[in-house]
């Protein structure tokens, strides 16, 4: 009789259980889909083209301690146009990110012409181990 019971005692388990799986499976299908459409660039309405295609960097240090870096000055090949914004990132040897300083023109740069741009904060030079320089046109 106490196998009988026992026995008994699981198949109540296993239906409930089987119930239990029936709507959970029932509430991750009422879960709405969300599909994204990617596209690479230059595969939208107009292609995303650099301003410039060549750029100079210079380390702007620290001038009692020239262990930090305050800033740089860049120049590039092309004229940029005003409104245009200038990104400087450093990173360090596992890409993270150490400091940004930004210039947005309120006047063309003509090519060659030499920018500076600060860093809110000094970085030791010896952290660095990337520099992205981003020029976003207006």
């Amino acid at each position: 009789m106490k196998e009988m019971k026992l026995l008994s005692g699981n198949k109540r388990v296993l239906v409930i259980l089987s119930a239990l799986a029936f709507l959970l499976v029932n509430a991750a299908l009422a879960v709405p889909v969300i599909n994204l459409n990617v596209q690479n660039i230059g595969e939208g309405s107009a292609p995303v083209t650099s301003p410039v295609d060549n750029g100079n960097i210079k380390f702007l240090l620290n001038s009692t301690n020239p262990d930090y870096i305050t800033g740089v000055e860049v120049s590039f090949d092309k004229d940029i146009s005003a409104g245009s914004t200038i990104y400087v990132k450093l990173y360090d040897n596992s890409s993270n990110l150490l400091a940004v300083g930004s210039y947005t023109l309120s006047v063309n740069l003509p090519m060659g012409t030499t920018l500076s741009i600060n860093f809110p904060t000094q970085v030791q030079i010896s952290q660095v181990e990337n520099v992205a320089v981003v020029v976003q046109g207006p």
